[in-house]
Protein backbone atom coordinates (compact mmCIF):
# COMPACT_ATOMS: atom_id res chain seq x y z
CA UNK A 1 0.00 0.00 0.00
CA UNK A 2 2.97 2.44 0.94
CA UNK A 3 4.48 2.56 -2.50
CA UNK A 4 0.72 2.21 -4.45
CA UNK A 5 0.90 4.51 -7.81
CA UNK A 6 -1.47 8.07 -7.42
CA UNK A 7 -2.06 10.46 -10.29
CA UNK A 8 1.04 10.71 -13.14
CA UNK A 9 4.20 9.33 -11.42
CA UNK A 10 3.06 10.59 -7.57
CA UNK A 11 3.54 7.86 -5.08
CA UNK A 12 1.96 7.63 -1.53
CA UNK A 13 5.59 7.37 -0.01
CA UNK A 14 6.80 10.48 -1.95
CA UNK A 15 3.87 12.72 -0.46
CA UNK A 16 4.53 11.06 2.76
CA UNK A 17 7.88 12.61 2.36
CA UNK A 18 6.82 16.03 1.58
CA UNK A 19 3.86 16.34 3.91
CA UNK A 20 6.80 15.16 6.36
CA UNK A 21 9.07 18.37 5.16
CA UNK A 22 6.11 20.57 5.68
CA UNK A 23 4.68 19.67 8.78
CA UNK A 24 8.08 19.71 10.77
CA UNK A 25 9.86 22.42 9.14
CA UNK A 26 12.93 20.99 7.59
CA UNK A 27 14.50 17.81 5.45
CA UNK A 28 16.57 16.65 8.42
CA UNK A 29 13.46 16.50 10.90
CA UNK A 30 11.54 14.45 8.13
CA UNK A 31 14.56 12.67 7.97
CA UNK A 32 14.89 11.78 11.68
CA UNK A 33 10.92 11.05 11.54
CA UNK A 34 10.42 8.46 8.93
CA UNK A 35 14.11 6.94 9.50
CA UNK A 36 15.34 7.18 6.24
CA UNK A 37 17.96 9.38 4.43
CA UNK A 38 17.49 13.21 3.50
CA UNK A 39 18.41 12.37 0.05
CA UNK A 40 15.28 10.58 -0.09
CA UNK A 41 13.41 13.43 0.55
CA UNK A 42 15.15 15.51 -1.06
CA UNK A 43 14.06 13.44 -3.94
CA UNK A 44 10.53 13.16 -3.34
CA UNK A 45 10.19 17.01 -2.95
CA UNK A 46 12.36 17.29 -6.40
CA UNK A 47 9.84 14.90 -8.44
CA UNK A 48 6.70 16.55 -6.83
CA UNK A 49 7.89 20.24 -7.84
CA UNK A 50 8.79 18.55 -11.18
CA UNK A 51 5.47 17.00 -11.59
CA UNK A 52 3.20 20.16 -11.03
CA UNK A 53 4.91 22.49 -12.20
CA UNK A 54 6.08 24.82 -9.57
CA UNK A 55 8.18 25.02 -6.02
CA UNK A 56 6.52 23.59 -3.04
CA UNK A 57 9.48 24.99 -0.85
CA UNK A 58 12.14 27.32 -1.37
CA UNK A 59 15.92 26.74 0.16
CA UNK A 60 16.86 29.96 2.00
CA UNK A 61 20.58 29.61 3.93
CA UNK A 62 20.95 29.16 7.25
CA UNK A 63 17.16 29.01 7.93
CA UNK A 64 16.68 25.66 6.04
CA UNK A 65 13.23 25.38 3.94
CA UNK A 66 10.42 27.82 3.68
CA UNK A 67 6.95 26.77 2.40
CA UNK A 68 5.71 29.07 -1.21
CA UNK A 69 2.25 30.30 -1.79
CA UNK A 70 1.70 27.07 -3.79
CA UNK A 71 3.71 24.93 -1.88
CA UNK A 72 1.08 25.88 1.39
CA UNK A 73 -2.02 25.38 -0.25
CA UNK A 74 -0.35 21.86 -1.99
CA UNK A 75 0.46 20.96 1.92
CA UNK A 76 -2.72 21.31 2.41
CA UNK A 77 -3.86 19.28 -0.48
CA UNK A 78 -1.52 16.58 0.59
CA UNK A 79 -2.24 16.33 4.49
CA UNK A 80 -6.16 15.81 3.42
CA UNK A 81 -5.47 13.03 0.67
CA UNK A 82 -3.09 11.17 3.28
CA UNK A 83 -5.63 11.69 6.14
CA UNK A 84 -8.69 10.17 4.04
CA UNK A 85 -6.24 7.17 2.94
CA UNK A 86 -5.67 6.75 7.00
CA UNK A 87 -9.73 6.52 7.62
CA UNK A 88 -10.04 4.28 4.23
CA UNK A 89 -7.06 1.84 5.78
CA UNK A 90 -8.42 1.80 9.25
CA UNK A 91 -11.85 1.01 7.93
CA UNK A 92 -10.48 -1.52 5.61
CA UNK A 93 -8.79 -3.44 8.25
CA UNK A 94 -11.52 -2.91 11.01
CA UNK A 95 -13.83 -5.21 8.55
CA UNK A 96 -11.53 -7.97 9.81
CA UNK A 97 -12.16 -6.89 13.63
CA UNK A 98 -8.78 -5.35 13.95
CA UNK A 99 -8.22 -1.63 14.97
CA UNK A 100 -5.40 -0.46 13.69
CA UNK A 101 -4.01 2.90 12.35
CA UNK A 102 -2.45 6.08 13.30
CA UNK A 103 -3.83 8.70 15.72
CA UNK A 104 -2.04 12.11 15.39
CA UNK A 105 -2.77 13.31 18.21
CA UNK A 106 -1.60 17.17 19.55
CA UNK A 107 -1.49 18.66 23.15
CA UNK A 108 -1.17 21.93 24.90
CA UNK A 109 2.67 21.00 26.12
CA UNK A 110 2.24 22.19 29.62
CA UNK A 111 -0.66 19.23 30.38
CA UNK A 112 1.02 16.49 27.77
CA UNK A 113 2.95 14.80 30.07
CA UNK A 114 0.46 14.83 32.54
CA UNK A 115 -2.71 13.93 30.48
CA UNK A 116 -1.35 11.83 27.66
CA UNK A 117 0.05 8.27 29.58
CA UNK A 118 -2.91 7.54 30.85
CA UNK A 119 -4.96 8.02 27.59
CA UNK A 120 -2.76 6.40 25.77
CA UNK A 121 -1.72 3.41 28.24
CA UNK A 122 -5.37 2.13 28.64
CA UNK A 123 -6.23 2.75 24.65
CA UNK A 124 -3.22 0.38 23.51
CA UNK A 125 -3.56 -1.98 26.10
CA UNK A 126 -7.16 -3.05 24.07
CA UNK A 127 -6.05 -1.46 20.71
CA UNK A 128 -1.95 -2.24 20.51
CA UNK A 129 -1.92 -1.84 16.49
CA UNK A 130 -3.32 1.54 16.60
CA UNK A 131 0.26 3.77 16.66
CA UNK A 132 0.10 7.75 18.03
CA UNK A 133 2.10 10.47 16.72
CA UNK A 134 2.25 13.25 18.96
CA UNK A 135 2.99 16.88 18.43
CA UNK A 136 2.96 19.46 21.12
CA UNK A 137 2.69 23.55 21.24
CA UNK A 138 0.81 26.41 23.09
CA UNK A 139 -2.56 26.83 22.26
CA UNK A 140 -2.03 28.70 18.91
CA UNK A 141 -0.19 26.20 17.50
CA UNK A 142 -2.35 23.33 18.54
CA UNK A 143 -5.42 24.73 16.94
CA UNK A 144 -3.24 25.08 13.60
CA UNK A 145 -2.73 21.46 13.46
CA UNK A 146 -6.16 20.60 14.02
CA UNK A 147 -7.24 23.54 11.36
CA UNK A 148 -4.00 21.97 8.42
CA UNK A 149 -4.67 18.56 9.27
CA UNK A 150 -1.88 17.99 11.18
CA UNK A 151 -3.25 16.42 14.12
CA UNK A 152 -6.52 14.73 14.24
CA UNK A 153 -7.45 15.88 17.69
CA UNK A 154 -6.30 17.65 20.64
CA UNK A 155 -5.72 17.55 23.93
CA UNK A 156 -6.58 21.44 25.22
CA UNK A 157 -8.13 24.47 27.35
CA UNK A 158 -11.53 25.49 25.59
CA UNK A 159 -10.32 29.08 25.62
CA UNK A 160 -8.69 27.94 21.93
CA UNK A 161 -11.98 26.77 20.78
CA UNK A 162 -13.40 28.79 17.35
CA UNK A 163 -16.74 27.85 15.73
CA UNK A 164 -15.48 25.56 13.45
CA UNK A 165 -14.46 23.26 16.77
CA UNK A 166 -16.20 20.79 18.60
CA UNK A 167 -15.11 20.93 22.46
CA UNK A 168 -15.33 17.61 24.64
CA UNK A 169 -14.34 18.63 28.48
CA UNK A 170 -12.44 16.10 30.55
CA UNK A 171 -12.36 18.18 33.44
CA UNK A 172 -12.44 21.34 34.90
CA UNK A 173 -8.81 22.14 36.15
CA UNK A 174 -8.41 24.62 39.31
CA UNK A 175 -5.18 26.96 40.15
CA UNK A 176 -2.50 25.69 42.12
CA UNK A 177 0.93 27.01 43.24
CA UNK A 178 3.85 24.83 43.59
CA UNK A 179 6.79 26.74 46.23
CA UNK A 180 9.82 25.52 47.53
CA UNK A 181 9.30 22.88 50.76
CA UNK A 182 11.35 25.12 52.69
CA UNK A 183 9.06 28.02 52.60
CA UNK A 184 6.98 28.56 55.51
CA UNK A 185 3.63 28.69 53.52
CA UNK A 186 4.37 25.26 52.28
CA UNK A 187 3.50 23.68 55.96
CA UNK A 188 -0.33 24.81 54.97
CA UNK A 189 -2.99 23.18 53.22
CA UNK A 190 -3.58 25.75 51.11
CA UNK A 191 -2.99 28.99 50.15
CA UNK A 192 -4.42 32.49 48.60
CA UNK A 193 -3.06 34.66 46.10
CA UNK A 194 -2.09 37.40 48.88
CA UNK A 195 0.09 34.54 50.52
CA UNK A 196 2.04 34.87 47.41
CA UNK A 197 2.39 38.63 46.20
CA UNK A 198 5.47 39.05 48.05
CA UNK A 199 7.30 36.15 46.85
CA UNK A 200 9.73 36.19 43.49
CA UNK A 201 7.25 34.28 40.78
CA UNK A 202 8.32 32.13 38.10
CA UNK A 203 6.25 32.64 35.74
CA UNK A 204 4.98 30.15 32.73
CA UNK A 205 5.13 32.00 29.47
CA UNK A 206 3.50 30.62 26.08
CA UNK A 207 1.83 32.52 23.45
CA UNK A 208 -1.56 33.86 24.16
CA UNK A 209 -1.02 32.69 27.85
CA UNK A 210 2.23 34.76 28.27
CA UNK A 211 0.96 36.65 31.32
CA UNK A 212 -2.02 34.83 32.03
CA UNK A 213 -0.95 33.79 35.42
CA UNK A 214 0.84 37.07 36.56
CA UNK A 215 -2.60 38.73 35.67
CA UNK A 216 -4.45 36.50 38.10
CA UNK A 217 -2.86 38.94 40.84
CA UNK A 218 -4.14 42.36 38.75
CA UNK A 219 -7.52 40.99 38.88
CA UNK A 220 -7.55 40.15 42.50
CA UNK A 221 -6.45 43.90 42.98
CA UNK A 222 -2.72 42.61 43.76
CA UNK A 223 0.80 43.58 42.75
CA UNK A 224 3.63 40.27 42.56
CA UNK A 225 6.90 40.60 41.33
CA UNK A 226 7.76 37.62 37.79
CA UNK A 227 11.67 37.19 38.89
CA UNK A 228 12.12 34.28 35.95
CA UNK A 229 9.40 33.63 33.01
CA UNK A 230 10.37 30.53 30.81
CA UNK A 231 8.05 28.29 28.06
CA UNK A 232 9.39 24.65 30.29
CA UNK A 233 7.11 23.65 32.90
CA UNK A 234 10.42 21.43 33.80
CA UNK A 235 12.67 24.28 34.10
CA UNK A 236 9.64 26.17 36.80
CA UNK A 237 10.09 22.78 38.78
CA UNK A 238 13.91 23.07 39.03
CA UNK A 239 13.74 27.29 39.52
CA UNK A 240 11.47 26.66 42.66
CA UNK A 241 13.74 23.73 43.90
CA UNK A 242 16.64 25.97 43.54
CA UNK A 243 14.11 28.32 45.29
CA UNK A 244 14.18 31.14 43.34
CA UNK A 245 10.45 31.76 44.05
CA UNK A 246 6.69 29.95 43.03
CA UNK A 247 4.96 29.70 40.37
CA UNK A 248 0.77 28.65 39.53
CA UNK A 249 0.09 26.18 36.87
CA UNK A 250 -3.45 23.73 36.53
CA UNK A 251 -2.33 20.27 35.40
CA UNK A 252 -0.67 18.51 38.33
CA UNK A 253 2.80 17.10 38.25
CA UNK A 254 2.77 13.99 37.17
CA UNK A 255 5.76 13.12 39.45
CA UNK A 256 5.31 11.21 42.81
CA UNK A 257 8.78 12.60 44.07
CA UNK A 258 8.16 16.45 43.74
CA UNK A 259 8.57 16.66 48.02
CA UNK A 260 11.72 14.50 47.66
CA UNK A 261 12.67 17.71 44.55
CA UNK A 262 12.15 20.57 47.06
CA UNK A 263 8.45 21.07 45.92
CA UNK A 264 5.36 21.53 47.40
CA UNK A 265 2.29 21.68 45.28
CA UNK A 266 -0.66 23.91 47.43
CA UNK A 267 -4.60 24.48 46.23
CA UNK A 268 -5.11 28.06 45.58
CA UNK A 269 -8.46 29.16 47.48
CA UNK A 270 -8.76 32.26 45.74
CA UNK A 271 -12.27 32.08 43.73
CA UNK A 272 -10.58 31.68 40.11
CA UNK A 273 -12.71 30.07 37.79
CA UNK A 274 -11.49 26.58 36.74
CA UNK A 275 -10.31 25.93 33.43
CA UNK A 276 -11.60 23.72 31.25
CA UNK A 277 -9.47 21.27 29.60
CA UNK A 278 -10.36 18.67 27.12
CA UNK A 279 -10.28 17.16 23.70
CA UNK A 280 -10.89 19.12 20.52
CA UNK A 281 -11.75 18.21 17.09
CA UNK A 282 -13.18 19.86 13.97
CA UNK A 283 -16.62 20.20 13.63
CA UNK A 284 -18.86 18.78 11.09
CA UNK A 285 -15.12 16.24 9.91
CA UNK A 286 -15.99 12.49 10.02
CA UNK A 287 -13.57 11.07 12.44
CA UNK A 288 -11.17 8.16 10.96
CA UNK A 289 -12.55 4.70 13.15
CA UNK A 290 -9.56 4.76 15.72
CA UNK A 291 -10.13 8.06 16.87
CA UNK A 292 -13.22 7.65 17.39
CA UNK A 293 -12.32 4.62 19.45
CA UNK A 294 -10.03 6.56 21.51
CA UNK A 295 -12.53 9.49 22.34
CA UNK A 296 -14.66 6.50 23.58
CA UNK A 297 -11.98 5.25 26.01
CA UNK A 298 -10.82 8.61 26.91
CA UNK A 299 -15.29 9.15 27.69
CA UNK A 300 -14.54 6.23 29.98
CA UNK A 301 -11.46 7.57 31.74
CA UNK A 302 -13.50 10.39 32.46
CA UNK A 303 -16.22 8.42 34.18
CA UNK A 304 -14.03 6.59 36.03
CA UNK A 305 -12.33 9.91 37.72
CA UNK A 306 -8.79 9.32 36.24
CA UNK A 307 -8.75 12.69 34.76
CA UNK A 308 -10.58 14.18 38.04
CA UNK A 309 -7.74 13.08 39.85
CA UNK A 310 -5.18 14.95 38.05
CA UNK A 311 -6.87 18.25 39.57
CA UNK A 312 -5.56 19.82 42.33
CA UNK A 313 -8.38 20.73 44.74
CA UNK A 314 -8.69 22.22 48.34
CA UNK A 315 -9.78 19.99 51.22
Amino acid sequence: MNGGMMAGSLTLKQMRYVEATGRLGSIAAAAEALSISQSSITAAIDALEAELGFGIFTRVPAKGIQKTPGGADTLKLISRFLANYRDFEAELYALGGSVTGTIRLACFATAAATFLPPAIKQFQSEFPNVQFELVEGDMDNVAEYLDTGAADIAFTYDEVIGTHHDFDLMVELPHYAMVNTQDPLAARKSVSLADLQDQPMINLQLQRSGTYYSDLFAEAGLTVRVAHATSSVEMIRTLIASGFGFSILNARPVSAALESRGITVLPITDPIPARRFGLVTQSRVTLPYPVQRFIERCHALRADGVFENLAVRAE
